[in-house]
């Protein structure tokens, strides 16, 4: 019964959106699982073309992040939602017709600008609709539904992979879109939220660059998010040129960080709906990201079966502090933004995990795989900082919020 609560949402409201996020996961799994074989097969890219592409359309989003977000505080953060996934719908669609560099680079940008769009309504209409508590329950189950919709889109991608043809890979990107007008659809049906009162919405958009408490926070947990880019690329690389473990293992360390994603997520949420709950949250997010690294450096040294179970146990360890960040983070997102600007903060906080997007790849790949491995002692110490600064960083960051003048907040639907 306990596996269940965890794994299917209330009636209502949470669960129509952790539906909404499966249909989501399925388009997305199917889409970036054979999206690289697509770029190259389809649109004509060499490999480093598409590298260049991804990272100027990641730098147009970071630059854009709260001009964009902040249009969800004047027209709504449903009409947002919803705006910005029928875009995403049609903008698959063209891809077909993309050739060469200059189209992938034209598409992908404004896919990365009506995403910002999309995600910063849904997570205002998220703040808007549901009371902290069950706002975080449900972003939980919606994160745990959008894994399993994930694993179904890659499964139908390595289909199409495996046909081959140049029909196959233009499925990729047509179910994709039309799973996303679906879901456009859908959104456009889920009930309408009242929306903050108009108050200092009127200043200039850009003031959340003044609020250095709130800035302080983001700065933290943009830090803390270095798990995924340690789980995604530094530990893959780790294994394969650092150790003796099989190529084949990292199928094992895939799965085991998916299922945990799938069935813990909703556990693990629980007390995170206050600022000093997520704090707490935070906090052993970094200590447990911190204690994995010596485990990965630990892998360097050994052999056989020892190895391959030291680098599930490091697995273990990164994917906890993926999930206790993750319920620390929507927190921070929903109740240190003043109500009447939450787009434009939201934006804010999306920088972050931009900027550690673009920065951590290289350095952290660096400091572990080509420093020999005493670049994992470094990498500790930054999850050790973060776990250490977060508290005081969330609690100034209240204080700072309580101080600010009080504008109505809307009532839950």
């Amino acid at each position: 019964m306990a596996l269940r609560d965890n794994l299917i949402p209330p009636p209502g409201l949470p669960r129509r959106l952790a539906t909404q996020n499966l249909l989501f996961g399925v388009g997305a799994g199917t889409f970036l699982t054979g999206s690289a074989v697509f770029f190259t097969r389809v649109v004509g890219l060499r490999p480093h073309e598409i590298g260049i592409g991804l990272s100027l359309a990641a730098a147009i989003a970071l630059v854009t992040a709260v001009p964009l977000s902040a249009l969800t505080d004047r027209f709504g953060a449903h009409r947002m939602w919803t705006g910005g996934v029928v875009a995403q719908g049609l903008l698959f669609a063209a891809w077909p017709f993309a050739r060469g560099f200059w189209s992938f680079l034209l598409v992908i940008a404004c896919l990365e600008l009506v995403a910002t769009v999309g995600q910063a309504g849904r997570n205002v209409y998220l703040i808007e609709a549901l009371d902290p508590e069950t706002r975080v329950r449900t972003q939980a189950f919606s994160r745990s539904w959008l894994n399993v919709g994930w694993s179904l889109g890659a499964g139908l991608a390595a289909l199409a992979l495996a046909i081959d043809t140049v029909p196959a890979y233009y499925t990729l990107v047509l179910l994709n879109s039309a799973l996303l007008l679906a879901n456009a659809y859908f959104i456009g049906r889920l009930p309408q939220v009242p929306r903050a009162a108009a108050g200092t919405a009127r200043r200039r958009v850009g003031a959340v660059f003044a609020d250095r408490p709130f800035l302080a926070v983001t700065a933290v947990c943009a830090v803390l998010t270095c798990y995924m880019t340690v789980l995604m690329e530094v530990a893959p690389l780790w294994l394969l040129h650092r150790t003796d473990a099989p190529k084949w293992w990292l199928g094992v360390m895939t799965v085991t960080n998916t299922l945990m994603a799938t069935t813990l997520q909703v556990a693990v949420t629980r007390g995170a709906h206050t600022v000093g709950g997520a704090a707490a949250a935070s906090r052993r997010a970094g200590l447990v990201a911190a204690l994995g690294c010596p485990v990965y450096l630990l892998t360097g040294t050994t052999s056989g079966v020892l190895t391959m179970v030291l680098l599930v146990v490091a697995t273990i360890l990164l994917t906890m502090a993926e999930l206790w960040h993750s319920a620390g983070s929507w927190t921070f997102m929903a109740e240190l933004p003043p109500t009447d600007r939450r787009g434009e903060y939201i934006g804010a906080f999306r920088m972050g995990g931009s900027a550690q997007s673009m920065i951590a790849p290289a350095s952290l790949i660096a400091l572990a795989v080509t420093s020999g491995g005493w670049g994992w002692f470094a990498i500790a110490g930054l999850f050790l900082g973060a776990a250490l600064l977060i508290g005081p960083a969330a609690r100034h960051a209240a204080r700072s919020r309580e101080q600010l003048p009080s504008v109505p907040a809307p009532v839950p639907a």
